[in-house]
Formats: C-alpha cells, structure tokens, sequence
C-alpha cells in the first residue's frame, strides 16, 4: 500500500543537506528493499530498509514504507513506531495518518484511529480513505451518528464506488435503521454484482424486514458470486430457518463448516436448526462443539440451555438458561442490588421483574408468591402494563409496578426466568399445579358473554405478535401463527350447533374477522379489551380455548381452563420434546405439526378430538 518506487519517492532529501540528488547506494538500498516485497521476502526487504535508514535516518518515506512492511508481518508495535517517525519528518502527511490509523483499529484502538484519519480528513478533505476509514472506526466505537455523517462524505467524494455504499450500510445497520442499511447493499450490488459480502448483508437486513424470500434471493446471489465465502452459506441457511427448511438450512451450514471448519457461529446455528427438526440430542451435540471452540458463545449456551430444558433435564438446564442476559437481543437492567437466589431476607425488599414477553410472565409469576414465602422480604413485582390488574390476584405480593415506571427502593432483585431455577429442579416438581390466576368476578360480569344455547364455548387464537427487528423472533411468529381460513373444518360444528366460537384474536391480525371462512360464525369478543384483566373475564367464561402459542393460551391454561394449544413442528422449549401434555399445566393438550408448515393436519386432530367430547 502506497508504495512508490525509490527513485520517485526520494528525490530531495532534506536530511542530506546540500546534496540533491539521492546517493546511489541508498538508491540501491530501497530499490532492494521494494524488490524483495515483491518477491515476497519480507526479512530481506526491512534489512534493505534498515540499510538505508542507516544512511539517511531522516528519509521519511523509508520510515513509512517499512512501517507497512512490518504491519503485514503483524508486528504492530514496531509499525507504530516506524509511523510515528515518519510523521514527525513529516506531519502533514495524510497517507501516513491514514495507515497510522488503520494500524491502530486492528490493534483494536479505534478511538486513537479515529484522531489519525480526522488529521487526514482535515489535511486532505477530499480524501475519500481518510473518510471512509474515520466513519468505520467511529461506527467501531458506537459513534453511530458522526459515522454516517463521515461515510456519507466518502460517499459523496466516489459515489460510484460500491465500497461506499457498503460501508455506510454497516454503519446504518448499527444505527438500526435497516431499511437504508438495505437500500445501501442493493446499491453497492448493482455498482459491482459480484460483491459477495454486499450480498450478505443485504440478506440478513431483508431476514430482519420480515422479507426472507427476498433475502433467500440474495443470500443465493451471494453464494453464486463467491461459492468459497462461508458466511454466503450461513446466510442461505439462516433464511431457509426462517422458512421451516430445517433440511435445507442443515446442508448450507455444512458447507459453511466445510469451508470453516470449528466455526463457532455456524455450530451454534447447526444446533438451533437440529433442535428446530425434532432432534435435541444432536442439537446438543453441535452446541457442545460450538462451546469447546468458543466457551462464550451466547448462542450455543442458550440453545443448549433450551435443549436440556426440552428433554426434561431441568437441573443442568436452568443453570445454563442465564446464558440468556447474553443474546444480542437482551436488554440488562443494570441493577447494582444483590441477586436474589433462595435465601431468607427478612425485613429486606425483593424485586421480581418479568422479562422476555407476556407469555414468560404469565408462565414464571407463578413463582413469585413462593418467592415471597421462602424470601419472608417485602415483595415488590414489576410486569407489563398490560398485566399488572390481573395479577392483583397474586398472593404475597406488596406492590406491582408497571414496567417502565420507576421504581421504589429495592435491597435484592431477581429476574423472574430465574425463579424457575430455585422451585423446579425437575418436571415432577411442576405435577399437579394449581390455577394460579383468576378472572374478577365484577369484571365477569360486566363482559357476560351471550347465550350458547347448549353449544360448546370455545375461544380461538390464531396469530402471535410479530417482530420485525428480531429476525428469529419474527421468523418464529411467521411459523406458529396460522391464518383464520384454516379453522373452515369447524364450520359444520358451528352449523350444527356443537360450537359456539368467539375470538380472542387482538392485534393487526383480528381484522381477519372481517373475511372469516364460509359457515365459521365467530364472534368478537375482544372489543373493548384494554388488558389482560378484561381477556381474563371473557376467557373464565369459556369451555375451551384454542389456540396458537401465544400469551393468551398461557392466561387460560394459568387460569385453569381447557386449553389446546396448536404447535409449530419445532415447538418451543418449555412444550418439551414429544410430548402431547405439559407439566406446565395440567389442563393443556398440545396438537403439534407432524411437519413444519401444516396446520391442516393439526386442525383435523382438532376437530376429531372435538368430535369425540372435550375431556
């Protein structure tokens, strides 16, 4: 980088004195010294350079280009040095600010980098590297905002140029704003089609705005274009995970492991794609091999963690399911208080806080009025908005506070995940489990459901909360949610009288109410709902609720009712592996996929299962 022949570079050398023209054997020395880079004897190359420095200690291209030698070799201190000599020769010289700096990113020094290519950038302002390199180095740092700005003038100066693009699709993709970031990586893939990592990168921001066929298209485009990149694999097999092609991911990933093999990352996705298909033991497997490479991987923690904990093996799962505070998506508390874990506080505060999402609240605050009894401290609980009015009913419990308010004193703090860890340290633990949630009776009486006539009540289901931004969330929501048109096998019950179906659908996807399937009569019963207080009173009414998994399936089992729960091929975690009952609750039955995507099978079990009695 940024060579030039000896006999340009060092054409007046101040350090000579009066003497203009370079003497030959210092000619002869750098001349020997670019001779052997090219020929790829670096040793011999600096002990040219070091002749020649020898003879003019003041030449300060020397200086630099011996720098660039010795980064490439890895010996950064040395680099360092030779960078700094140059540059006191020479300050204003924004090439060697520029190397200084990227000298200085991959020792892992972004803030000192980002002081190198501003003296650049303000040197030559029109020096697209010093731009392009400052806005990497401040996107290194979190700085996100000035990052964009400074890509954005790198941009401006070689507009044509897909690097840049690329570039500020990094920085506005740590900036979450996906939708540019994506807009950016197509740009830089029209400019150059054969850009691989454009390609992969583009990939996962369309995984993240809920478009895999699109990100499939460019995942492939990115295989196609460079067949030995692994993380062009990976992204192929990320997307066909999203899609339910549990087989198909699995042979992408063993392409990437071909050409990465101990790749920690894949290994991990490995395990999470196995344990998607119906096979936790070998989704252990890749997990452990994921750990042996990298002991911190999140990820793999996790995923073994929910393997363990699917197999019924509680004890050793608990203890690795805090790998969760560590996944990308976590969101730390912060919290400078004691952890809580199963001793007697007497006189003392214990905050529980819910975590994750409504369902897990729903499911863990069970715990909380154990927690209470065995704590003997002042219990504070801090939940969703949405539930703090149904769990008044919660036993034990001093003060409830919606989350995001602020919070009184506290002296211990657990996570509400956690409890589960201290009270069930195995699945015979949980039998039998009492309804722990109860619907006020004033607010059953204000939403009185109508007349069944004799009719079976039953609640539906369908949909779950999607969550663009969370990209295995969201592909999650996209494979246990289940149109309204694939309950029209209960429309011959309905017409014969034996069901009488109301909605507990909330969110965008009740208006498929609006269009229900010929014969299903269904009524809204979600109208005026505010909270899960107000779901409560219309579910303590009904016979039997059915249902994808969603946190309204949890409120009804919670409370006691018949629930059947409709699961996706590769079930959560906390349904455990083959089994059709849950020692969550006693009053569920699950009716899982025989394969991912068919909802028409598990329907038609319904609707048997219906046809023989609800017991």
């Amino acid at each position: 980088m940024f060579h030039r022949r000896a006999q340009t570079i060092c054409q007046t050398v101040s350090c000579l004195g009066a003497q203009k023209i370079m003497p030959a054997t210092l000619a002869a020395h750098l001349d020997t010294a670019l001779a052997m880079e090219r020929c790829d004897a670096p040793e011999a190359a600096l002990r040219a350079y070091e002749a020649a420095l020898a003879e003019a200690p003041g030449l300060a291209e020397a200086h630099f280009n011996r720098a660039n030698l010795l980064r490439r070799l890895g010996r950064h201190t040395d680099a360092l040095g030779g960078y700094n000599r140059a540059l006191a020769l020479r300050p204003r010289w924004a090439a060697a600010h520029i190397n200084r700096g990227a000298l200085l990113s991959e020792a892992g020094s972004a803030a000192e980098a980002v002081a190198s290519y501003r003296k650049a950038a303000r040197l030559e302002p029109r020096n697209q590297m010093a731009w392009a390199n400052l806005g990497n180095a401040l996107n290194t740092l979190g700085r996100h905002t000035p990052a964009i700005l400074a890509l954005r003038a790198a941009l401006r100066l070689a507009p044509a140029a897909a690097i840049a693009h690329f570039n500020l699709g990094n920085a506005l993709t740590s900036a979450g704003r996906r939708a540019e970031a994506a807009q950016c990586f197509l740009t830089a893939l029209r400019i150059e089609p054969g850009f691989a990592r454009a390609a992969v990168n583009l990939s996962a921001r369309l995984r993240e705005l809920g478009a895999p066929e699109a990100a499939l298209q460019a995942a492939d485009l990115a295989v196609h274009a460079l067949p030995d990149l692994p993380q062009a694999h990976l992204a192929q097999a990320c997307v066909h995970y999203d899609l339910g092609r549990f087989t198909e991911a699995e042979t992408c990933l063993r392409r990437a492991l071909a050409l990465q093999p101990g790749w920690a990352v894949a290994l991990a996705n490995l395990g999470l794609v196995r344990a998607a298909a119906g096979r936790p033991a070998d989704a252990l497997c890749a997990y452990n091999d994921a750990i042996s490479v990298d002991p911190g991987n999140a990820q793999a923690r996790f995923g073994r963690a929910t393997c363990l904990l699917s197999l019924g093996d509680f004890a050793r799962g608990w203890a690795e399911f805090a790998a969760r505070s560590a996944m990308p998506d976590a969101q730390s508390r912060g919290f400078t208080q004691p952890v809580w874990r199963g001793e007697t506080a007497p006189g003392r505060t214990l905050l529980i806080h819910a975590e994750q999402g409504l369902g897990d609240t729903l499911q863990f605050v069970r715990f909380a009025p154990r927690a209470a009894a065995l704590s003997g401290a002042r219990m504070l609980l801090e939940v969703q908005p949405e539930l703090v009015r149904l769990l008044r009913c919660l036993p034990g419990i001093h003060q409830i506070v919606p989350r995001g308010e602020l919070l009184p004193r506290f002296d211990l703090h657990v996570p509400m995940l956690d409890l589960a860890g201290i009270f069930v340290p195995s699945p015979e633990a949980l039998v039998p489990a009492a309804p722990y949630i109860a619907a006020d009776k004033k607010l059953v009486a204000e939403r009185r459901l109508a007349a069944a006539g004799g009719a079976l009540r039953v609640g539906l289901v369908w949909a779950g909360q999607s969550r663009p931004g969370q990209p295995h969330a969201h592909a999650m929501d996209r494979r246990r949610s289940v149109g309204l048109t694939e309950f029209a096998p209960l429309a011959p019950l309905c017409r014969a009288g034996a069901l009488k179906l109301f909605s507990l659908q909330h969110g965008p996807q009740a208006s498929q109410l609006d269009a229900p399937p010929e014969g299903l009569v269904i009524t809204d019963a979600m109208a005026g709902v505010s909270d899960f207080a107000d779901t409560a009173a219309i579910v303590a009414q009904l016979d039997l609720v059915i249902g994808v998994d969603t946190s309204t399936v949890h409120l009804a089992a919670a409370m006691g009712r018949k629930t059947w729960l409709l699961s996706r091929a590769d079930a959560c975690w906390r349904w455990m592996h083959g089994r059709t009952n849950s020692p969550w609750y006693p009053t569920m039955t699950l009716f899982r996929q025989d394969a991912p995507g068919d909802w028409s099978g598990v329907i038609a079990r319904v609707v048997v299962r219906l046809l023989g009695g609800v017991h």
